[in-house]
Order: structure tokens, then sequence, then C-alpha cells
């Protein structure tokens, strides 16, 4: 019998194991993978906050040894660039290198660990979950037993499946994604580029490049989910036709070839899911997936990788259903970012002027490092005040295409606080 059998080893699978682990919980790790294996759907970014939750499991540094932290931060909206410094700064690992280091410190903590073996159902003890049934290579099945089941297998989760995990404020991504590695450039880590992350929106693609290692670059390209068909055709032609179209980008790529092969996401969908039940939990994308665009998903599965240790630690379905209700509150706002940043209209005339103020004033720039800290909601940026007098100023100056945005955006602003508010009224209920 194990306190807990985690399906998923990569970034809230081996995270949770080794906080149980090292609290002296008997955990066993199950995965279908082999490691070192290449977890090619990541924008790979973990953010300062998750940097300390790795610090807390004693692994931050050999994370900064594969890839240094990079600490500016550039965005471009419609030619409107603003470039911010960050001091913690976040890293961009490959997941090839990050996964199995995780995975090797679930060992360290004394964590068991079953590779290649997929889960194919779950065992219940009436209502209760109480363990998985695996299948290994030669398709031989084998129960395991445990008082906590938690799925950590991603956003095509089989724990969440064969528990009827609910899904909920589900869409499907208007965008596809197409990306590849490529060395990183002599000139990069220079001024003015400081080894940045750099994404660029513009019309309705986006085009993006996060230092990967010490010396790779993954460089990608979102596009409008309806021109899948042609980028199916010739990938590698069509992405770096698409970098092309920017001086930045061109000059990542010219005259030079891609270390990897051109790897696509075509269709997303993005959810939160129940994510407690009797003897069972999800975590990570298993959970709540959201548009990659943001780049948030590693570093909010390091999160509630942490809460979720937390509930099992105290014990009890009640904490459990905390610690899920706690996770919505803390994700409704960075969930919608994510949206905003993923719709083809992103690129949009309020924007613009939004990106345009904040090039050109410093004193904002301590309210997107606020973001990245996770001590300020993206939703707060800028004030009410602000987006509505830019507004007036514009229209004032004949610029009535800037209506229609900031009318959206005054709608999706109260939209997201009624469901805050539903959501923090929900873990209330659960706190009683």
């Amino acid at each position: 019998m194990w306190d807990a059998i985690i399906v998923g080893a990569r970034c809230a699978g081996s995270p949770l194991a080794r906080f149980l682990a090292r609290a002296g919980k008997r955990v066993l790790v199950v995965d279908a993978a082999s490691f070192p294996s290449d977890q090619p759907m990541s924008t790979h970014f973990i953010q300062p906050l998750g940097m300390r939750i790795l610090d807390e499991l004693d692994l931050g540094d050999r994370v900064r040894a594969i890839a240094p932290p990079v600490t500016v931060f550039v965005q471009s909206v419609g030619g409107h660039e603003a470039r911010f410094r960050i001091t913690a700064g976040g890293c961009c690992p490959r997941r090839i290198d990050l996964d199995s280091l995780l995975l090797d410190g679930a060992r360290e903590a004394g964590a068991e660990v079953k590779l290649q073996h997929r889960v194919v159902d779950v065992v219940r003890t009436g209502r209760r979950v109480a363990g998985v049934v695996v299948e290994d290579r030669d398709g031989a099945r084998t129960e395991l037993h445990a008082r906590m089941v938690v799925g950590a297998d991603g956003r095509n989760s089989t724990v969440g499946d064969r528990v009827g995990a609910e899904k909920y404020i589900c869409y499907d991504g208007p965008r596809g994604l197409y990306w590849a590695y490529w060395d990183k450039p002599n000139w990069y880590g220079d001024a003015p580029y400081d080894g940045a992350t750099f994404i660029a929106f513009a019309g309705a693609e986006f085009r993006l490049v996060f230092p990967a290692n010490r010396d790779q670059l993954v460089v990608a390209v979102g596009f409008p989910r309806h021109e899948a068909e042609r980028w199916r055709r010739d990938p590698r032609a069509t992405l770096e036709a698409r970098l092309r179209e920017e001086p930045f980008f061109a000059r990542l790529v010219a005259g030079r070839t891609p270390i990897t092969k051109v790897m696509g996401l075509l269709r997303m969908e993005c959810f939160f899911r129940r994510a407690a039940g009797p003897g069972w939990a999800l975590v990570g994308d298993a959970g709540l997936h959201k548009d990659p665009a943001a780049g948030l998903g590693i570093t909010d599965a390091l999160r509630d990788a942490r809460s979720l240790a937390a509930a099992i630690l105290e014990g009890g379905d009640a904490a459990l259903e905390r610690y899920w209700r706690q996770r919505d509150v803390d994700s409704c706002a960075l969930f919608n970012f994510a949206r905003d940043l993923g719709e083809l209209d992103y690129d949009n005339p309020l924007n613009r002027i939004a990106f345009e103020k904040l090039a050109a004033d410093p004193r904002l720039h301590d309210r997107v490092r606020e973001v990245v800290e996770r001590t300020r909601s993206p939703y707060e940026v800028f004030t009410p005040g602000e987006l509505a007098r830019w507004t007036l100023g514009a229209v004032a100056r004949g610029r009535f295409d800037v209506v229609r945005p900031f009318m959206r955006a005054a709608r999706r602003a109260t939209e997201i606080q009624r469901e805050l508010a539903r959501r923090r009224a929900l873990l209330t209920a659960a706190s009683r």
C-alpha cells in the first residue's frame, strides 16, 4: 500500500513526489515514457515564483546550471515595443533536461519510479479511488494500491478521464503553433538584446524567442488555426518565411539551420477541470490547461504541486477540496490573461495605445514586474481610469477604432471579477 501513486513524472508529478517523499510518505511515480525524453509542447519558461519553489526543493541551482536566468523581457504589439528588467529572473530549460532533473530529484528524496508503465484504469473501493491498473511494455497488467492517486499526466489525463473529472470554462484556442530550436548566435547575449525573451504580436500572428539552455533558442510562430493546412504542407519553410518577415527574428535564422525538426500544435483545448475527489486529485495540465502564449504552465504546475502536497500531508477529503478551490482562485485571472493573449486580435488599437504608453513610461514597468512576480493581477497593470482616458483621447483625435476593444475589455473585466467572486465563495464554503 503506497501513501500516494503519482501518474506522470514531469513538471507537476516529480516535484509533488519530492515534496511528499521528503515528508516521509511512501510514494510511487508512474509514467508511460522512458527518461530522458522530450516534452515538445512547452513554452519552457519558469517564472520567478517557479524558481523559488524549485529552490524550496533544493533544485533551483541545478536548473540555473542548465539555463541561466533570463532577466530581460521584451514584448511588442503592433510595433510598439516595451522592455522590462526583472531582478530575480526566470529560466527556460529544455524539457528533455528539466524533466529528467525533476525525476532524479524525486528519486533522491526516496520516491520509487516505474517508467514505461501506462496507466489504463483506476482501482476503486466503493466510491473511493484506491489505486491504478498499469500495463507494461509487454502488455502485462498489474494493480497497484494507494491511499491517494494523483493524475499529473497532462492535458489528456487518463486519471482525469477514469475518475470522471468534469471540465468547465472550456474553449478551443484559436491559434496553432510551430517551433524549432536554433543555436544561440553570439550577439544574442549583448545589448540591446541581453539574452531577452521576446514576443511580438503583429496582426493575427505572434512570434516568440526564448533562450533555452545555455546555447540554444526556441523560436516559434503562432498563427490562426484556419491556416493549419498550409503549414502542414511544409512546416519548416513556412516557419522560416514567417520569421523572416520581422527584422529581429529574421536575423536569428538568416543563413542558419534549426538543430531540431520543426514541431507543431494545431489544436489546443483550454479548460479548468475538477481537481479532487474521494482518494484522487489532479495537478498541472491534467486539471488546468491554459493557452501557452503566456508561458504560465510550468510555474503553475510547481505552485499547485506544492499546494497539493500540503493538502495530502494534512489529510482528508476536505483538505483536497480546499486545494482544488484555492487553485481556481489563484488561476482565474491568469487563465483569462492567457486567453486574451491567445486571441487573434490581441494586436488591436487599444493594446497598441497601452503598449505605446508602457514603452514611454518607465514608471509603469514596476507594475509589469509585479505581474511577473505574481504580486499583481495582469488586469491591474493599467487602471480603468487610464484606459478610459487614453480611449477618449484617441476618439478626440478621430481614432474611433479604439472604442470596440475598449468596450470589450470593460466587459471582460466585469466577467472575470464575477467569476473570481464565485470561485472565492466556493473556497470560503470549502474552508468552513
